[in-house]
């Protein structure tokens, strides 16, 4: 081809399209030394002639190698990786090491994680992770339970005056204020051996139930079946939201997917045994006597067995209340914009995802369907939560946390808003049971170990989970309230306010969450282009010049550059 043509092509094009046909052009001209000149000859391209349909073809097959690019060198810069840690995290300035596991460092994980690598399992580590499901199912997965409870207060009007906003409340601080605990529990496992701490909330638990079987008033059960079981809760299982990061980091997700699979489990497990034991002896009392001893007995083994890998205990030479204070104000984790995106993520999430956890019940009996077919359906979406949190996990391992996260989110309130509005038979309110039941879990799944991604999984970890949990809370304790509110009874389609305000929610919270990928791209490929150039110039391959122009591009400080990022659709 000619120069006079080749300076001609290229007055006519952008910045970014010559970036791409340069890095074509590398392609062929490594094609050509291996296949001979026979097989492609640049001038058989056609460049100057080039239809609008070719040119559009050309530079999409650009892009498209150029992302399969990223993602192979991706898994060439892992594995080059530093074997796992055996120890705690060691100083990146005194250990050789450490500094040669930071000199492959490609940007996906925080560098804490590098320095101090998990194993990825281990026996003890998958051990640890079914201990933690165990914790799960045997604490916050009892709360599935609740609408068997709910159902006998409200038929039998066990509690005269109590309204369906008391119950409601019962049920939101058992998700909600036990979640926002977490940053206390949190606090003790600083400070004290973390077993005591679950120990604690094992004897609590057990005591909780088995006094809210006795409760005479609807305060009284408040206060033992709500508010005290809350911090049971937060005690006893609490801590297993940062033991899971300590063993694993490129399959976290995973391990954070079977050990959240407890909420489904549990619901499985307890569901019609306990409707059962309600029945034939006609109160609830032994049914809360019954759960109180199998969860006690439950969460002593899950505690016996399970091992983090690094100590949580940290000696700050601070009292009590000053530690407690100190976990309050960890600014220097706080004001992390990466972390507040994500924060944000999560408190907007709360909304629909209690709504549809707590709903469908009360939704069946609305549409014209029995109790019966009400807890079926709440056991369907249990299975579907028991099968779903793992498999969200195995696809956020493979594809990136959080695109998954993003896009399931996205999903539930699109089908909240196209699907669940126009729901009225019992079949399809399964089948939408079902399907929501398997996506809807992905918060939990995913917030600890997108933590980790930003602060590591170390002691300040413990900092960002317990803040995400503080603040994630008030709207898991308050939202299953506002859907009662949003109730019309005596309307054709009486959860209509609901399932719009799920939909768009969960919309509004997929959007909150896409300043963070764009986050975690720019570190990413910032830290691919260091690699580069730390090269001589005269060690850089083709691929690493194309891979430079490339990353130039994606990392402007411009609008541009901004959404390039923030949706360029390698894993992250």
């Amino acid at each position: 081809m000619s120069s006079h043509t080749n300076s001609s092509i290229r007055s006519t094009i952008t910045q970014s399209t010559r970036s791409s046909l340069e890095s074509l052009d590398s392609s062929i001209s490594r094609h050509n030394s291996i296949q001979g000149p026979s097989q492609v000859d640049r001038s058989s391209l056609g460049l100057s002639s080039l239809s609008l349909s070719s040119r559009i073809l050309t530079r999409t097959s650009t892009i498209v190698n150029a992302i399969r690019d990223d993602n192979q060198y991706a898994s060439k810069v892992e594995s080059n990786k530093i074997l796992p840690s055996t120890f705690g995290a060691m100083n990146p300035e005194e250990d050789t090491k450490s500094i040669a596991a930071l000199a492959n460092y490609d940007g996906e994980f925080n560098k804490q994680d590098v320095i101090d690598r998990p194993p990825d399992g281990t026996l003890w580590g998958w051990i640890s992770a079914f201990c933690v499901c165990g914790l799960n199912t045997f604490s916050w997965g009892v709360n599935s339970v609740f609408g068997v409870f709910l159902n006998y207060y409200v038929s039998s009007n066990h509690f005269p005056g109590a309204t369906m906003e008391d119950y409601a409340l019962i049920g939101g601080l058992n998700l909600g204020l036990s979640f926002m605990l977490c940053n206390v529990a949190n606090t003790l496992v600083r400070r004290f051996y973390y077993k005591y701490v679950m120990a604690v909330g094992i004897v609590m638990l057990v005591i909780c139930y088995l006094c809210a079987a006795e409760a005479t008033t609807i305060v009284q059960l408040i206060m033992l079946q709500g508010l005290l079981l809350s911090i049971a809760y937060a005690l006893a299982a609490g801590p297993g939201f940062v033991i899971i990061p300590t063993w694993f980091l490129k399959k976290r997700s995973i391990a954070t997917g079977i050990a959240t699979a407890g909420a489904g489990l549990s619901g499985i497990i307890f569901s019609r045994p306990i409707q059962a034991l309600i029945d034939t002896t006609g109160s609830y009392k032994w049914a809360l006597r019954l759960i109180g001893i199998v969860c006690g007995v439950m969460l002593t083994v899950c505690t016996l067995l399970i091992r983090c890998r690094r100590k949580l205990k940290v000696v700050t030479g601070r009292s009590f209340w000053g530690d407690v204070l100190a976990s309050f104000t960890r600014w220097d984790v706080y004001r992390q914009k990466s972390l507040i995106y994500l924060i944000s993520w999560n408190f907007i999430y709360g909304f629909p995802y209690t709504i549809l956890l707590f709903s469908m019940s009360s939704y069946s009996t609305a549409i014209g369907l029995t109790s019966a077919q009400g807890a079926i359906v709440t056991t369907v979406q249990s299975v579907a939560q028991c099968i779903g949190r793992p498999l969200l996990g195995l696809l956020s391992d493979y594809l990136g946390k959080t695109n998954i996260t993003i896009i399931i989110t996205a999903l539930i309130g699109i089908f909240s808003l196209c699907w669940w509005t126009f729901v009225k038979t019992y079949a399809n309110l399964i089948v939408f049971a079902f399907v929501t039941g398997i996506m809807v879990g992905v918060n939990w799944v995913n917030f600890s170990p997108l933590c980790a991604d930003i602060v590591g999984g170390g002691d300040d970890l413990l900092a960002a989970v317990s803040f995400l949990c503080l603040v994630g809370g008030p709207s898991m304790i308050v939202s299953e309230i506002i859907g009662l509110k949003l109730e019309r009874p005596d309307d054709n389609r009486p959860y209509l306010n609901s399932q719009i305000l799920v939909g768009v929610m969960s919309i509004a919270s997929a959007a909150v969450l896409i300043p963070f990928r764009e986050f975690k791209i720019y570190r990413m490929l910032h830290a691919r282009r260091e690699l580069i150039q730390k090269k001589l110039k005269e060690n850089r391959t083709s691929e690493d010049c194309a891979r430079l122009k490339r990353y130039d591009l994606l990392l402007e400080k411009s609008t541009r550059g901004y959404i390039l990022r923030s949706f360029y659709p390698i894993k992250a």
